[in-house]
Formats: structure tokens, C-alpha cells, sequence
């Protein structure tokens, strides 16, 4: 889940407005969309393992997961077509690896591949495709948690703090402000705002951990 690859980019932008809002997807994102959603979703419930869930709990969490990953690819995308870039899912081969070898390592690198860009776009359009991410990942955990108290201690109520988890901490390692990730085109282009969004998934990540005891 690294964050948007640019292609093509200007200091200007040389696009006419999106006229059609709605997603569109090729058939070979989609395939990288679902083995994606694949991994992502594996090396999520592998932190699962040695705790005792109903059937019912495992589905909900699996569903956690990957709506966590799908949408925060997604999020990329919409806004990225919005502005009127080229914009599809793609996996790469070393993300794959890595992200495979999270599912049975206890150290994870969820980051099976990215949303590809292709087009003309100045910094604040590539700042707010890169922030769009993130910020999904943390209103997800957010929503998440606040349903936890609802729940009480009961095997879904577990699956439901497990998927705040993971959702905090993709917000928070895709907010790395290095290399390929979102958090470096954020911290790029508005300091002030990757800032308060680091220190916030920080937050909800460090939260998560300690109510789970991990």
C-alpha cells in the first residue's frame, strides 16, 4: 500500500476537469485489486492467530481488512481521476514478496503495490491523492472504535478492535515520510498536515496496541 506512484508530473497542471466523477477500472486492475486484497487481508488475520474466534468473528475482521485496503487504494484513485489523471491499482513483484512473507512473520510489510498515476498535475493535486489514503484509514479505525464500547468483550467485539488495529497502523506506516510512501509526497507538500496526521495514527496505533496488550 505504498502510496501513489506519479508519472508525468509538472510543476503546472495542464488538465481540463474530470467531467465523469465515477470510478473506472480496467480488467487488469482488477485482477491486481484482488490479489491485492488477497494479501493484504491474509497478513491481517494472521495476526489473529492463537486467539480464540466464532466463525462469525473471522468473517467480520477478514471483511475489516480488506475493506481497509481496498478503500484506501481507492481513495487514491477517485481523487486522482477527479483531477483528471490516468489512475489504476497495480502490484509489484517485491511488494508481493514482502507482503507475503507477513503472513507467517511476526514483522509486517503490508504493501503489495500502489495506485500508478500517469499525467499532469502540480504539487497540491499530487498532495491531496497521496493524503487521500490515509486519511480513510483513519476515519475507518475512528468508526471502528467507537463500536468497540457497543460490543463489550465479546469474540466480535475483539475482531472489531483488531481491525481498528491494522487500519491504524496502515495509516501510519503508509505515513512514512520516506521512499515511495504517501507520507513522503504529504510531507513534501504540507508539512503542517502530515504532521497532525502522523501524530493522530501514532496515536490511534499506540491505542489500539495497549487495549489489545500486544
Amino acid at each position: 500500500m505504498a502510496g501513489p506512484i506519479e508519472m508525468g508530473t509538472g510543476t503546472r497542471s495542464m488538465l481540463m476537469p474530470a467531467r465523469n466523477r465515477s470510478l473506472r477500472f480496467s480488467t487488469t486492475e482488477i485482477r491486481h485489486l484482488i490479489l491485492g486484497t488477497v494479501l493484504v487481508t491474509a497478513a491481517g488475520v494472521s495476526f489473529l492467530i492463537g486467539n480464540a474466534f466464532s466463525p462469525l468473528s473471522l468473517i467480520v475482521a477478514t471483511v475489516i481488512f480488506a475493506m481497509g485496503f481496498i478503500l484506501h487504494e481507492l481513495a487514491h484513485k477517485y481523487v486522482a481521476q477527479r483531477y483528471g489523471l490516468w489512475a489504476e491499482f497495480r502490484v509489484n513483484t517485491m511488494g508481493v514478496i514482502l507482503t507475503a512473507i507477513s503472513v507467517v512473520s511476526p514483522l509486517k510489510f503490508i504493501a503489495p503495490g500502489a495506485v500508478v498515476i500517469s499525467g499532469f498535475a502540480d504539487k497540491d493535486r499530487m498532495g491531496w491523492t497521496a493524503v487521500a489514503g490515509p486519511i480513510v484509514n483513519i476515519v475507518i479505525t475512528i468508526s471502528l472504535l467507537v463500536t468497540v464500547p457497543v460490543l463489550g468483550s465479546t469474540s466480535i467485539g475483539l475482531a472489531v478492535l483488531y481491525g481498528a488495529a491494522i487500519n491504524a497502523f496502515l495509516a501510519l506506516f503508509n505515513l512514512i515520510p520516506f521512499a515511495i510512501f504517501d507520507g513522503r509526497k504529504v510531507y513534501v507538500w504540507n508539512r503542517r498536515y502530515w504532521a497532525i496526521l502522523f501524530i493522530v495514527a501514532l496515536v490511534l496505533t499506540a491505542y489500539t496496541y495497549i487495549l489489545l496488550g500486544l
